[in-house]
């Protein structure tokens, strides 16, 4: 998504005069215009067949992102009815279990017709499976780490590529590593995603996963609580890797069956008006000011914790919508040149315990 995002502020860019700014994110083709160019004159070497573009060369070490731990704050709102207790995840030190983390995403742009009018992508739901492993349980937290061994991808309607041929260009993540540590309370510490083997398709790779991946677990009050119990969590932290947003997201205990623990939530996102006007890093020169507002949101969550173990089993929506105003420089009548677009992001993700036997 954050490349789709970029992709489409570096067009506009570059329709409003912003041509000095360096990208390494082309942008969307432009419609033809009606006026012929004139064909290049012929050179002495103009006979000989074009060169074959060199493939790019695998990292020569390990890839690693990471994917940086939201801030958030916790209110109880109502302790729920019936004997209270502390509601928190209560790791085992050693424990071993596979799971499956499926994420779903997509984005959609509506700009000028010259920009190319609107358009969607849509991307096969991309699923890791691996093993989550406790390690270093403390008295409130444990560091995990999940090793993905199995990747695949599914077909989405909509998708315009086939899950084939989207699982070929993941197969360079077998083998990554999710490692950081999570509090008792489910709120999470920085993550880093690495590749102790990679190839060239593997940073891209990398990257498109650090977007898409959702917290694993939802962040819990500190009380103790009984169902029914209602809480309300306020996260800030970075869309896309470009926009400041808030989600307000409001919990409730649906149930407490042995030692099973189903959680519901509702999430709203907000923003406030962004300017991401960018600098050249060559000249210090400025491209178009670009302002991003209209910064809105809804989500779903549903989660089962279970005591004695960190392994979840948990359903996260989120669609994100926000418009982004680009002024250039002034037009021959004069007046600064504005184009406006409006972007929907969607995010899915779904984490699910598997048996040893079906992560073969």
């Amino acid at each position: 998504m954050r490349r789709t995002f970029l992709a489409l502020l570096t067009g506009v860019a570059a329709a409003c005069g912003g041509g000095s700014h360096q990208s390494t994110t082309p942008p969307p083709p432009l419609p033809e215009t009606k006026a012929e160019t004139p064909a290049p004159a012929p050179t002495p070497d103009a006979d000989k067949p074009a060169e074959t573009a060199k493939a790019p060369e695998p990292p020569a070490g390990p890839v690693e992102v990471t994917l940086k731990a939201p801030q958030s704050t916790v209110k109880l709102v109502s302790p729920g009815k019936g004997k209270r207790v502390a509601l928190k995840l209560t790791p085992k030190p050693g424990d071993k279990a596979p799971v499956e983390i499926a994420m779903d995403f997509s984005g959609k742009t509506t700009a000028p017709a010259e920009l190319g009018g609107t358009q969607e992508q849509v991307a096969p739901t991309v699923v890791l499976g691996g093993l989550l492993e406790t390690q270093d349980v403390a008295a409130d937290g444990a560091k995990f780490q999940v090793t993905v061994d199995n990747i695949d991808a599914r077909d989405v309607t909509g998708s315009k590529t086939p899950a084939a041929e989207f699982k070929k260009n993941l197969q360079s993540l077998a083998g990554m590593t999710i490692a950081g540590s999570v509090n008792g309370n489910g709120s999470t510490s920085d993550l880093t995603l690495r590749v102790a083997k990679p190839d060239a398709a593997s940073a891209e790779a990398l990257g498109l996963i650090h977007l898409s991946l959702l917290p694993m677990w939802p962040v819990l009050p500190t009380e103790p609580v009984a169902p029914g119990a209602k809480w309300q969590v306020t996260t800030t932290q970075k869309l896309a890797d470009q926009l400041d947003v808030t989600q307000t997201t409001d919990y409730q205990l649906v149930s407490h069956k042995g030692g099973a623990w189903t959680i519901k939530g509702t999430t709203k996102i907000t923003g406030t008006d962004q300017d991401i006007t960018q600098t050249d890093p060559k000249t210090g020169k400025k491209g178009p000011q670009t302002t991003i507002g209209k910064i809105a949101g809804t989500g779903t969550t549903e989660a089962t914790i279970s005591d004695g173990t960190l392994t979840p089993a948990s359903t996260q929506k989120l669609e994100t919508t926000f418009e982004a105003t680009v002024t250039g420089p002034p037009g021959q009548d004069g007046k600064p040149q504005t184009i406006s677009l409006k972007f929907e992001l969607k995010q899915g993700n779904a984490v699910t315990s598997k048996t040893a036997s079906a992560q073969k």
